[in-house]
C-alpha cells in the first residue's frame, strides 16, 4: 500500500544521495515536480505496458497527493 507513512520514509530516505544538503523542503518541491501527473504521463508512460498503465497512473496519483501533502 502507498500511504503517507512510506512516502516520507522514501523521500526523506538518507541513503538516497540525490538529497544530501537540500532542505525538506527543497527535496520535497523536486519530488512534487517529478510525480506531477503531466510529468510522470510523459516520462514514465511510453515504458509501462499499456495493460498496466491505469494501475501505474493511480499509484503515481496518490503519490503526487501524499507529496502535496508533505508540503
Amino acid at each position: 500500500d502507498i500511504t503517507l507513512e512510506r512516502v516520507r520514509a522514501f523521500v526523506f530516505h538518507p541513503f538516497r544521495e540525490s538529497i544530501a544538503g537540500k532542505t525538506p523542503k527543497e527535496i520535497l518541491k523536486v519530488e512534487v515536480l517529478r510525480w506531477h501527473p503531466d510529468k510522470f504521463d510523459s516520462f514514465i508512460g511510453p515504458k509501462v505496458r499499456d495493460e498496466d498503465w491505469e494501475k501505474t497512473k493511480e499509484a503515481a496519483g496518490l503519490v503526487a497527493r501524499w507529496l502535496t501533502t508533505l508540503m
